[in-house]
């Protein structure tokens, strides 16, 4: 016999259900992209006062195979820099702990072992390293073995040269500076057509110039080849000993007119006559028992300006194109970087800049100048260039595909898979009752 009504309708129900759940699916469905989560990188700058650590933070997904990358929190450790622990070399190790733990609570569990950690030792460790080399091995050794006992992929502990320090800064410059790529009000990262600047760098023991040049370098020696979101960049150092702070400092007599008036600071005889920079200027006219003698500030800027002026050799035969102090090789670049950090050497230190620019870079002083330390809440240190160069060398993790509805599909899904559940449970309830009543009626027959 034909089957009723009753019997049909839970079966179609299933049925109708089914089919219109297939087509949405089929239908309405999108594939999303689940963008890659962010990658973790650490640096140590180990200086000659202090060591800083540094969190770099950067998108999984790379700009033409560089990150873009952002500083995602500091530590300063904890006492001085770890060349000043002669004594006990195990401490300058122990000395990283506290930032360590930071940087493990900073960053995700699951990325501490995908996480890179660095640190590079700058000027007192080199010249440690030259000096007592037994001593500078057995402190990059306690450092290793601490930063190896952490769960982070190790990368190394270098006393790092100059040459790369300088360059590394330039690339942290002009990447924050944005002259190599920018964000675009169509939501994505383009090249930027501003080209990049160099960057000067008084420090306490040298003044350095990191710049790129048009065309051969003149002194390929001091070039270093840098990849950077899908350019190739030929950068030039040029370190200049004798032109630094404190040897600056070093080459002006015992009356200085750089000083205010009645300023005065002792000075040891010894640190200044049998210092390489301050050696071939003039004698001082000190006593020859006196081991320690005192220079006194007379505030006269014309013979500020003279004096500084002298320690640049404008006599010098420049067989380049553009001249340095002393003849060295620069570029025609018109920006740079300046710190003066004493109130008491303001005066000297700025004349000195004019003079470095006027007489030994001989820039155009009619061009506007510009001053930086931080750009965009972010240190402009060695330590951001260092870990953009070093994303080149890091995997990028692939996009995560998933298949989605829109709201209103996935209700629609949710009644129908209600009705599935509904038409099935009626079609089992009614199995069950006429099961009961033909048993039912077996048993009035009997």
């Amino acid at each position: 016999s034909l089957m009723s009504w009753r019997e049909l309708l839970p079966p179609c129900l299933v049925i109708v259900a089914g089919l219109t759940g297939i087509l949405l699916l089929c239908v309405s469905t999108k594939i999303v992209k689940i963008p890659p989560g962010s990658k973790y990188g650490i640096v140590l700058d180990a200086g000659p006062s202090h060591t800083t650590l540094f969190i770099y933070q950067w998108s999984a997904k790379k700009e033409n195979n560089t990150g873009v990358v952002s500083e995602h929190s500091t530590c300063t450790v904890q006492g001085p820099g770890i060349s000043n622990y002669s004594t006990c070399p195990q401490e300058a190790g122990n000395s990283l702990k506290a930032c360590l733990k930071q940087a493990m609570e900073a960053i995700p569990e699951q990325q501490h072992s995908q996480t890179p950690v660095y640190l590079g030792a700058t000027a007192s460790m080199r010249l440690l390293n030259l000096t007592n080399p037994a001593l500078s091995d057995a402190l990059l050794a306690a450092v290793t073995s601490m930063l190896k006992s952490y769960p982070f992929d190790f990368r190394g502990v270098k006393i790092l040269s100059s040459q790369k320090e300088g360059v590394f800064l330039w690339a942290a410059v002009n990447y924050l500076l944005e002259n190599f790529i920018k964000y675009a009000w169509t939501g994505h990262w383009i090249q930027s057509r501003k080209g990049t600047v160099g960057v000067m760098t008084l420090r306490r023991d040298f003044l350095q110039m990191t710049f790129t040049l048009k065309g051969e370098s003149q002194d390929p020696e001091k070039e270093v080849m840098l990849q950077l979101y899908g350019h190739t960049y030929k950068v030039n150092t040029h370190s200049f000993l004798c032109y630094g702070r404190d040897q600056v400092l070093k080459r002006l007599n015992a009356s200085n007119p750089c000083w205010p008036l009645s300023y005065s600071r002792e000075v040891l005889l010894h640190s200044v006559d049998a210092d390489p920079c301050t050696a071939s200027d003039d004698p001082l006219s000190v006593p020859a028992h006196e081991d320690t003698f005192h220079i006194t500030g007379s505030s006269n800027s014309s013979a500020c300006r003279k004096l500084v002026g002298n320690l640049f050799n404008s006599s010098s035969f420049c067989s380049f194109s553009d001249c340095s102090p002393n003849g060295a090789h620069k570029p025609s670049g018109t920006k740079f970087l300046k710190r003066p950090n004493m109130l008491a050497d303001y005066c000297v230190l700025s004349t000195f800049i004019y003079h470095l620019h006027a007489m030994g870079y001989q820039f155009d002083l009619d061009s506007s100048a510009q001053t930086a330390f931080q750009i965009s809440d972010t240190s402009a240190g060695w330590p951001l260039g260092y870990m953009l160069n070093l994303t080149n060398t890091i995997p990028e993790d692939e996009l995560i595909l998933l298949k989605g509805i829109e709201n209103g599909v996935w209700s629609l899904l949710l009644i129908l898979l209600v009705l599935l559940l509904t038409g099935s449970f009626m079609r089992i309830s009614y199995r069950v009752v006429v099961k009961d009543d033909r048993h039912n009626s077996v048993s009035e027959d009997a």
